[in-house]
């Protein structure tokens, strides 16, 4: 490969124009030579602003220019599969949108064909790259906390359900074309982060419920189809004797949610704002930490290389070779066949055994 990656995009709506534009700000290490979407010209706006050559209305035209190194997938949950096992299976490595797939064994049929075929897969789970993440990660590793045993994710909206309150399109609240509502958008962010720093345990069971039970506006409800969950709770047993508390909702009449947590036999950390609480000569120390000096000092040194910053600037550098890719292919494997666990149980109500 050159020292310039070269990018075909999949999808010119809201995600892909996103996609797009952080591609536009690596113009030395990415060119972007064709872009597709089913609205032709929509794509040949978006390639008009910003000087991309080519442009397709059938995603299989672009898997066929040889030149292309890497394809990015920003299309709806239910087509990040088949496009994404297209794209591997023409010898492209594929950078995707979350969530991984609509649903696990997707998932996993995505996965078989980056192995069987030897090519990258990424997908977008941003949270991985945040400072935070890198900031425990590197305390976890130090033995801070000791033996880490149980870790928490706790996010609420009061009201943030995609169409039905007024934002994006109805395909995030069809479970046909989303494969879930807020677990599926939101939970797998911080799912991703929190298996990430757990280095992607095997899981062994997962127990779960969903639920739909604010009003809504009714004559979205009708338009959109909506018929995802509005907020999901769970509890997943990892092997190794650790565990992880879920709960997530685009609406609910509550503030907040407790964020993400992690807890040890010597510490704990709470993510955000970033805070170790341990013990320090027999008393109890809440250390808060400056993140930011700390990462400028660091690099100015030579200790800190760029490229875990961001999500699809790591993809791209560790295509041309210049950091170690952190594999959120197989981290979005974890998540998705947490998720799909999930809804199995809830729709069950009983414990799903992945053993």
């Amino acid at each position: 490969m050159s020292d310039q990656l070269k990018v075909g995009v999949i999808g010119t709506g809201l995600i892909g124009k996103s996609h797009i534009n952080r591609y536009q700000s690596m113009r030395d290490d990415v060119e972007i030579i064709a872009v597709v979407d089913i609205d032709e010209s929509e794509a040949q706006r978006v390639a008009q602003e910003n000087a991309i050559p080519r442009v397709f209305s059938d995603y299989h035209d672009l898997l066929k220019i040889d030149e292309i190194d890497s394809v990015d997938v920003c299309l709806p949950n239910f087509l990040h599969a088949p496009v994404t096992i297209a794209a591997l299976e023409a010898g492209k490595h594929v950078y995707c949108e979350k969530p991984m797939a609509k649903t696990g064994p997707e998932a996993q049929a995505m996965y078989d064909a980056a192995q069987r075929t030897g090519k990258k897969l990424a997908v977008q789970m941003g949270m991985v790259f945040s400072k935070e993440a890198r900031t425990a990660k590197r305390l976890i590793e130090e033995g801070a906390l000791g033996r880490v045993y149980y870790v928490k994710t706790s996010h609420y909206r009061r009201r943030g359900r995609p169409y039905v309150d007024g934002y994006a399109t109805p395909h995030f609240v069809q479970k046909e074309k989303a494969g879930g509502g807020t677990l599926l958008d939101m939970a797998i962010y911080h799912m991703a982060r929190m298996v990430y720093l757990l280095d992607n345990p095997e899981i062994e069971t997962v127990t779960a419920s969903t639920f739909q039970e604010l009003d809504m506006d009714e004559k979205r409800r009708q338009e959109g189809g909506y018929n995802v969950e509005e907020l999901g709770t769970g509890f997943v047993r990892f092997k190794g004797d650790i565990t992880m508390f879920v709960e997530e909702a685009w609406a609910a009449n509550i503030d907040g949610g407790e964020g993400d947590r992690i807890m040890g036999s010597k510490g704990g950390i709470r993510l955000e704002p970033f805070t170790l609480y341990t013990d320090m000569y027999g008393m109890d120390a809440d250390v808060s930490f400056n993140i930011d000096a700390y990462e400028r000092r660091m690099r100015s040194l030579g200790y800190m290389g760029d490229g875990y910053e961001g999500s699809q600037q790591h993809f791209v550098w560790g295509l041309l070779g210049r950091v170690q890719m952190i594999d959120t292919g197989a981290i979005g494997l974890t998540v998705a066949r947490i998720t799909e666990a999930m809804f199995q149980s809830a729709e069950a109500r009983k414990e799903i055994d992945l053993r």
